[in-house]
């Protein structure tokens, strides 16, 4: 009898945990799926935190952000190391800023410039779903020698600046890029 009200408050506190991450998280996960020209199925996932929606791939996984900013971080799922962090990944950053957002991002970059880690190939202001974005693409090397690419995406909703990056190696940036561009475009901030 005492083994069975153990387990039983052993069940109890794990579904109680449980409950209060996906409450506390404000975690909403939902699939769908669809039939491509291959006749391959794709199911596309769903993912809402902290005012985002992210919809993905199911060969995306939710990952560890590497970001103290960040609200989610998805990553390719063959991409990802065993501290769960992928080296593949989209992370969605929201950060709060006052005065002109274009000085506010611009500031950021021009901060980075200085290291010699850092290499920027292009910015510019574009196009996402019909809001303005800044866009920014450049390379940076770790102390590893792992060389990154990334594409953050800058919008400003209110006094919030969001930021949603795409990094992968450069070996593996371009092989990546349509599918990241897809995920990237299909971002929501509620």
């Amino acid at each position: 009898m005492k083994k069975i009200t153990i387990i039983g408050v052993v069940i109890l506190v794990v579904v109680i945990a449980v409950f209060g991450y996906i409450i506390f998280n404000n975690v909403d996960v939902s699939h769908s799926s669809s039939s491509s020209a291959s006749n391959e199925t794709v199911t596309m996932q769903t993912m809402s935190k902290g005012g985002v929606t992210v919809n993905y791939p199911s060969n995306w996984v939710l990952s560890q952000a590497t970001s103290n900013n960040s609200i989610i971080a998805i990553s390719k799922k063959s991409a990802v190391d065993n501290l769960e962090v992928g080296q593949v990944n989209i992370n969605v950053e929201k950060k709060e800023f006052s005065g002109d957002f274009n000085s506010f991002v611009n500031k950021s970059y021009t901060n980075i410039q200085a290291d010699k880690s850092f290499s920027l190939v292009s910015s510019g202001e574009v196009a996402v779903n019909n809001d303005k974005a800044l866009e920014y693409i450049y390379t940076s090397s770790s102390s590893n020698g792992l060389v990154k690419e990334h594409k953050a995406l800058w919008f400003e909703k209110g006094n919030q600046a969001y930021v949603i990056m795409y990094s992968a190696p450069v070996d593996k940036y371009e092989a990546n890029l349509a599918a990241a561009d897809y995920i990237m475009s299909h971002i929501q901030f509620n």
